[in-house]
């Protein structure tokens, strides 16, 4: 690993996959606005963000600086000096020598998602594509810098320092997976580098397929009892060297602090459908009292009004568990 922007020349790549989350519009229009027009290099770009409304963020790109920015579309192709951008609710998928959208399932509780961009570049251009993380919570994008590395290409993430969120970069060093540490400056030197001389048009170069099938034998698969929090199937664990990912059947992905995070989101969302759940128990039941009480039924009013008062007196404590909670504080590290 190394600090800051590299000596000489990098190695070429034709294809740079980045990566970003909290903090990464900022982070991204700073790297866009030091490259030149004519970077050597295609760039495809994933943010996290909501899944509702459609995306600025190309045209936020567009006006930070030289390179052409747009939105990705299935089916388009790469082309050098150009930034193609997720859109809202669809992964941007490497295809050969063009990009696909897809709206898979959602991979660590996102998509577009990081780590199926990097995979996807990874199988189509191996040793030919650059993986870049930036800042952003969390660790969506370390297996598939795992992934980019594996196959013989390059990766990079921002200085921790400099991140406004610094918890992918520095997750990605922790595994082992960040080949340059450096600030915007010196990723924006090293696209350059990369690029420097790369000219027409980009082809495809995928990884060894060979490789590839011992990298998936590589990776060791147990059932977990645990439930995906987005479907409710059953979890499998993925484990390969020191990085653990967690996946569904029907393909819902997470690392383990994804896999937290959204079962957190899961279980708030679940607790408040059991609140609602009981505010409106406890309505049919003073109804039902009402209604045994017009009609002389005494001892049946008592019982639907003990149920609303049960019901009621349960939502309260929830209620106040849920209003009363704060997020923790990340337990520390035994050595820290």
């Amino acid at each position: 690993m190394t600090d800051g922007a590299p000596e000489g020349r990098a190695p070429p790549v034709d294809v740079v996959a980045i990566g970003a989350s909290a903090g990464g519009v900022g982070t991204l229009a700073d790297l866009v606005a030091l490259l030149p027009q004519d970077a050597g290099v295609a760039l495809l770009v994933v943010l996290h963000m909501p899944t509702a409304g459609v995306s600025v963020l190309p045209e936020v790109l567009g006006r930070a600086g030289k390179v052409t920015v747009l939105r990705a579309e299935d089916g388009q192709a790469l082309e050098r000096g150009r930034v193609l951008v997720a859109p809202t609710d669809h992964h941007l998928l490497v295809d050969g020598d063009v990009v696909r959208l897809s709206r898979g399932p959602l991979v660590n509780g996102h998509r577009p998602a990081i780590d199926p961009l990097f995979e996807s570049a990874a199988r189509s251009f191996g040793s030919a594509v650059m993986g870049m993380l930036v800042s952003g919570t969390l660790d969506d994008g370390v297996l598939g810098l795992g992934a980019i590395k594996r196959a013989g290409g390059r990766t990079a993430v921002q200085e921790p320092d400099e991140a406004l969120y610094p918890d992918m970069p520095r997750a990605a060093m922790a595994a082992g997976v960040a080949d340059v540490v450096a600030r915007i400056a010196g990723l924006a030197d090293l696209v350059v580098s990369c690029g420097a001389g790369r000219s027409g048009p980009i082809a495809a170069d995928p990884a060894d397929p060979g490789r590839l099938v011992a990298d998936e034998a590589a990776a060791t698969a147990v059932p977990v009892s645990l439930s995906c929090p987005n479907c409710g199937g059953a979890l499998w664990e993925y484990q390969r060297d020191d990085v653990v990912r967690f996946e569904c059947r029907v393909g819902h992905a997470y690392s383990p602090d994804a896999l937290f995070q959204v079962q957190g989101q899961a279980l708030d969302d679940a607790l408040w459908a059991g609140h609602r759940a009981l505010l409106e128990r406890a309505d049919l039941a003073r109804r039902m009292a009402r209604r045994m009480h017009r009609s002389g039924m005494a001892a049946s009013a008592t019982k639907y009004d003990r149920s609303a008062d049960d019901a009621e007196s349960r939502a309260r404590i929830l209620h106040q568990a849920l209003t009363s909670s704060q997020q923790t504080e990340p337990i520390p590290d035994s050595a820290s």
